[in-house]
């Protein structure tokens, strides 16, 4: 009885101290972890983006492994001072397994003597392991600080803006570094890159396989995955998956919005099966080009052809539009064979429709709820996107080709490779960028086509930029019940709400003014371009399609600008842009008379 008493004597004293100090000790713990995750992500950016000496190496090696050291006493500390440590252990499994992993590791090589992983080499699997954790450990880090942001009042559109920024930055920073070029490259050169991958463009002014390294072209197919996705979601995904903590309320209303959930308790759970379906499309589009380009022999190496499949699969389902040899895919062996173009064209499609609309058609649950109750069929959206999207492929495919049948089509041979090739660069062309006919060659009127193509672009939550396939119904709409007389607007069965309308039409002149004025700009600071060259970049960098003449890469610096920053804009959104410059007033209690003036 005595042992007892002391022992929870000594059980209430623990509680106790661990009720009173925890929240301080997590504070402190927290502040640590993110200055020691900074502090291991620039020597390892230092380590892959500068010359160094094998001293450096050397210390950079210590302060990686101090770093994991700190991790690993942080993990327990964590779970000391947690009140439910099994219910903490079940939360963090994953977390817990690679701590395991590297404690087995340690134990391994210092006490039997066994490299199990070859740990002593810093190029080897084992660290570059460690990099990638350190880099999901800063991800992680930026969530959770997201139950700090409440106080500073952030809207949902001023983090987006300012995520977008944190990623340009650090790829533009990270693409400066000697090691990251051939022959080094500038600021203005260096920022373009950076903002056409963040932002999922494909815009180039150097050349991606001759100007950088092996390294600076991972460091482009990083910020693509990143900017395809946001870092702010990748974050909130690695926080959640890694240790299903909750992010903030102001969080959460952001990734509502961004993923148009229905409701907020929605957000994070659509967000990780947002994460994990682009994770799954990605690594079949990764398999099928990896076992085409196998059975061609067109690379000398098994480690270049999956690079290659990696680079080219995350670049058409993000729809970056980045190519790693030059005139995109002339080069690689891919027009004239039908698989790598149903592959590249599936997954910019895929891409292309938003998530929303993949989880509604594919999502085994829906396809089980309507085949058991016939009265359930596709939400509004969903149709409205792949109505709009087929539309758009079989008009544009069949002006197309009526239009180039006797230009850039007259050397394919054979009727169906000319409509097969014609889908394709429809198809492509639309919101990725990738081509495989010479847009200098082509007519006009195709070039207006084009035009016309991206500046609706893809749809929501996808992507493609534009001013997105809903938009244009919604205005359709608007105008076909206008000239009509109606002043209700329908659609499958349901009534579109006047303030969704005011949405649309706002978004569609806010984008056709913005892509004008910087149309005239580009004139005015490079005199000497021609109006279709500079038409055509202003509207390829704004809706971050990326189909270039080519005519950028020799522009002057204010120029190069100008288009930097209709990429970023493009891929913000005028209307969140708009949202986050600008403060929100109050309407007035008393209303005005109506305003009556002649219109047409």
């Amino acid at each position: 009885m005595f042992f007892f008493g002391n022992h929870d004597e000594y059980n209430g004293k623990l509680r106790v101290h661990i009720v009173n100090h925890k929240d301080r000790i997590q504070r402190i713990l927290r502040i640590c972890s993110l200055v020691i995750s900074i502090v291991t992500i620039a020597c390892i950016f230092c380590y892959h983006g500068l010359y160094i000496t094998p001293q450096v190496k050397t210390l950079i090696r210590w302060i990686i492994h101090i770093s994991l050291c700190f991790y690993v006493a942080k993990y327990f500390v964590q779970l000391f001072y947690s009140l439910h440590r099994k219910e903490y252990l079940k939360q963090s499994w994953v977390e817990f397994l690679i701590i395991l992993l590297l404690i087995l590791q340690f134990v391994s090589i210092n006490v039997f003597h066994i490299d199990i992983v070859n740990a002593h080499n810093f190029e080897n699997i084992y660290l570059i392991f460690i990099q990638f954790y350190f880099l999901i450990i800063v991800l992680v880090e930026m969530a959770k600080m997201s139950s700090t942001l409440g106080k500073y009042h952030l809207s949902p559109p001023i983090l987006m803006v300012g995520s977008f920024l944190f990623l340009i930055s650090i790829g533009t920073i990270l693409l400066m570094m000697p090691r990251m070029t051939t022959n080094g490259i500038s600021f203005i050169d260096a920022l373009f890159t950076a903002t056409s991958a963040s932002c999922i463009t494909g815009l180039s002014v150097v050349s991606t396989s001759a100007c950088f390294t092996f390294k600076g072209q991972v460091v482009i197919l990083m910020l693509i995955q990143l900017g395809g996705m946001s870092i702010l979601s990748f974050a909130t995904f690695f926080s959640t998956f890694l240790s299903r903590s909750m992010v903030g309320l102001r969080y959460q209303y952001m990734i509502r919005d961004m993923m148009s959930a229905d409701r907020l308790s929605d957000s994070v759970g659509l967000l990780r099966s947002i994460v994990l379906t682009t994770f799954i499309i990605e690594a079949a589009g990764v398999a099928f080009l990896f076992t085409y380009w196998k059975s061609t022999g067109f690379f000398i190496s098994d480690k270049q052809n999956l690079f290659f499949s990696i680079f080219y699969t995350v670049s058409a389902f993000n729809n970056g539009g980045f190519v790693l040899i030059d005139d995109s895919l002339l080069n690689l062996g891919v027009p004239g064979s039908y698989f790598p173009q149903v592959v590249i064209m599936a997954l910019v499609f895929l891409g292309g429709i938003g998530f929303l609309t993949i989880r509604d058609f594919f999502s085994y649950r829906y396809i089980r709820e309507r085949n058991k109750y016939h009265w359930k069929s596709l939400m509004p959206q969903t149709k409205i996107v792949l109505y709009v999207t087929f539309a758009i492929l079989i008009i544009g495919s069949i002006l197309f080709f009526l239009l180039e049948y006797n230009n850039t089509l007259k050397n394919i041979d054979g009727m169906g490779n000319k409509i097969f090739t014609t889908i394709f660069q429809v198809v492509t062309c639309r919101t990725s960028g990738f081509n495989v006919l010479d847009i200098n060659m082509m007519h006009l009127s195709t070039i207006l086509l084009i035009l016309l193509a991206i500046f609706i672009g893809g749809s929501p939550s996808s992507t493609g930029g534009g001013i997105k396939t809903t938009t244009l119904f919604i205005v359709a709409k608007s105008v076909i019940a206008t000239v009509q007389g109606k002043k209700n607007i329908e659609f499958d069965h349901k009534a579109i709400s006047p303030s969704l309308v005011e949405k649309a039409t706002t978004i569609m002149m806010m984008s056709a003014a913005f892509m004008v004025v910087s149309c005239f700009l580009l004139t005015v600071v490079q005199p000497d371009v021609q109006l279709l060259h500079a038409l055509f970049e202003s509207f390829s960098a704004f809706t971050t399609c990326g189909l270039s003449t080519g005519e950028c890469a020799n522009w002057n610096w204010m120029a190069k600008v100008i288009l930097i920053v209709n990429m970023y804009c493009g891929r913000i959104g005028t209307l969140t842009m708009a949202f986050a410059l600008t403060r929100h007033k109050k309407e007035s209690p008393h209303q005005y008379p109506d305003l009556y003036i002649m219109l047409g």
